[in-house]
């Protein structure tokens, strides 16, 4: 099934939900033989990346067999050192030094030279759970998601993490995609089929509040007067205050959206299938639909400065200018 097609069914992974089988078995580590070191590959810019971020001024992709690769000037690419071969599905840096990536097999990797470098933090090949995104509230405190209901915090930058299974039932359906907070400091997590988590203080217990949709979320962005956005299936978007209340957000699309990021200046970039882009207006939240020439669906985002890093299910990593993309 392509990128949008579709109404109803499972999806299984965040980004990848229609590229990879949430449990495939390609470049991933067995339990038999343990953490295998990703393998370098001539051609490993080319494969298909699920995560971006920022690392100072360096860019880092996370993606396929446990490649990671990274750019200081977004043409030229060089692969990290990776100790293991799970598909990887998220990454975000804290500094421009310290950064962490999930995946497959339960992994938590951690960076502390931009990336470089990876060092295995959790490594579970017989959990069946596969984590689906990482984000961290400063450079101790932060969450990772996943398969499975899991939500984990730690307090220690990776040191130590408290597991939590946000519900037991139809644990097959309850798939973690995104994590952020509210002004309020209460934590929220979205999930499979609409359902929403809500921690009043990221500590205390996660329960389920009511949503405005019934369809998966597939992210959760924080705006810059830190209103959550939810996005996820058929380009349904919407905002709230803390989570109480919710107003839709018209997208203009049908598509499904796989990730976000704010842009400089001030507005939301939503990304998704068939090569989507949604660029919501910073106050009013209108509008502007484009569309890649290629239709690649497009599994993660990063603008930096004048540009945007786009990853698509073409694989690699492209790099087009902000005013040329969205005019």
């Amino acid at each position: 099934m392509a990128f949008g097609e579709g109404k109803g069914g499972s999806m299984l992974y965040r980004l990848a939900s229609v590229l990879l089988a949430l449990f495939c078995v390609s470049g991933v580590a067995r339990a038999d033989d343990g953490p295998k070191p990703a393998l370098k590959l001539p051609l490993a810019t080319e494969v298909t990346f699920l995560g971006l971020a920022s690392a100072g001024d360096r860019v880092v992709a996370v993606g396929e067999r446990g490649v990671i690769v990274y750019s200081d000037d977004g043409s030229q690419w060089v692969q990290a050192d990776v100790p293991t071969r799970a598909t990887l599905t998220a990454v975000t840096f804290v500094t421009a030094d310290t950064g962490y990536a999930v995946g497959h097999d339960a992994v938590i990797l951690k960076s502390e030279d931009a990336g470089a470098s990876w060092a295995l933090l959790n490594f579970e090949p017989d959990s069946q759970n596969v984590m689906l995104n990482v984000r961290f509230r400063d450079a101790r405190r932060g969450y990772v998601v996943g398969s499975n209901g899991q939500l984990w915090h730690t307090a220690d930058a990776g040191a130590n993490w408290q597991r939590t299974t946000l519900s037991v039932e139809d644990w097959y359906q309850n798939h973690i995609f995104g994590v952020t907070w509210t002004p309020s400091g209460s934590v929220l997590a979205v999930a499979e089929k609409g359902v929403l988590y809500r921690s009043v203080d990221g500590v205390a217990p996660f329960e389920s509040i009511e949503s405005p949709y019934d369809g998966s979320f597939f992210g959760v962005l924080a705006l810059p007067d830190g209103r959550p956005l939810v996005y996820g299936m058929n380009g349904h978007a919407f905002v709230s205050d803390d989570g109480v209340a919710w107003r839709q957000v018209d997208t203009g699309t049908q598509q499904f959206l796989f990730d976000a990021a704010l842009l400089p200046d001030g507005g939301t970039l939503l990304v998704g299938g068939g090569g989507t882009l949604v660029r919501l207006a910073q106050t009013t939240l209108e509008a502007t639909v484009r569309q890649l020439a290629e239709r690649a669906g497009i599994t993660a985002v990063l603008p930096v400065g004048d540009a945007v890093y786009l990853a698509t299910e073409a694989g690699g990593v492209q790099r087009k200018l902000l005013d040329e993309l969205l005019d």
